[in-house]
């Protein structure tokens, strides 16, 4: 896997109607058509960086959006998940973009959803890449672990937190450390996905999302969790939008694939795609052109 020159990224911000700042960073080709990603948990912007080689070459312009509290983004009291397709509509009237694309990978699944459900007028295509589903749908296949989680945010959300700055945020701006962090957070997951661990960039990569996601501490990862343990605010059976794809590794230990089954099976013609060898990144690594090329097509 080859790096981007950091020197290269497009790093802004956009003001929103209420005065949040919004952040975002562009890959692929600046010309091209457009598509939003929307990261996982616990990532930020850099994450559509594993998109960029071939979003380059299919004429691609990437855009990965932090959530709010996140990275560039400031923290919004209250929010909902319904209530990011607006914060994607702002991005896209700022620059200029009438239709556009949407993905959601992992924890940016809901979003994507939330997008083809509120706002499927301005979309051309929504992917669902290994997308988190609502956990009233099941949780088979889900690690201890994260339904551990899931329970605390659900029942004791306070606690989020400092477990969250234990874990993870207390070391989330010392590079070295993060890059040590990545294979531990790791060790649950898949076989592949340790193995692909292993490639020093993807590394490097994966930690400079981490460290965007806490770059201003804790309280915005949680609050995402605490979104992810609620119903969402709509039923997948409502998304009227025609043109949603979904792909899923049925070796993901990280979101299992029961949940891609479930969102799959909801939405109305969504068009899925199941992978048996494939697991939660390598998912990505090794079909990123197929995903991404399938939402311009």
């Amino acid at each position: 896997m080859s790096t981007l020159d950091s020197s290269t990224l497009t790093e802004r911000t956009i003001r929103l109607p209420d005065g949040r700042a919004l952040g975002y960073a562009e890959f692929g080709d600046p010309k091209g058509q457009p598509v939003f990603h929307f990261h996982g948990w616990p990532s930020s912007r850099r994450e559509a960086q594993l998109f960029h080689e071939p979003a380059a070459r299919a004429g691609i312009r990437l855009i990965g959006v932090d959530r709010p509290g996140i990275g560039l983004s400031d923290f919004q009291p209250g929010r909902r998940i319904l209530d990011w397709p607006d914060d994607v509509v702002a991005l896209a009237d700022a620059l200029e973009i009438e239709s556009f694309a949407v993905q959601g990978l992992s924890g940016g699944g809901p979003y994507a959803a939330a997008c083809a459900y509120k706002i499927p007028d301005r979309l051309t295509a929504c992917g669902i890449v290994a997308g988190l589903g609502p956990l009233a749908l099941g949780t088979e296949g889900l690690a201890a672990s994260a339904r551990a989680f899931f329970f605390v945010a659900g029942r004791l959300p306070w606690l989020l937190r400092p477990l969250l700055w234990l874990m993870m945020g207390r070391f989330a701006q010392d590079q070295r450390k993060v890059q040590e962090l990545v294979p531990k957070l790791a060790q649950k997951s898949a076989e592949q996905d340790r193995d692909a661990l292993l490639d020093p960039d993807l590394k490097k990569l994966l930690a400079a999302g981490l460290m965007g996601a806490f770059r201003q501490g804790t309280r915005g990862p949680a609050q995402e969790y605490e979104l992810y343990a609620r119903p969402w605010g709509f039923e997948l059976e409502e998304v009227s939008f025609d043109k949603v794809h979904l792909w899923h590794g049925e070796r993901d230990a990280n979101v299992p694939v029961s949940m891609g089954r479930a969102v799959a099976e909801r939405i109305p013609n969504c068009q899925a795609i199941l992978y048996p060898d494939e697991a939660h990144l390598t998912l990505v690594l090794n079909h990123s052109e197929q995903i991404i090329t399938a939402l311009v097509s």
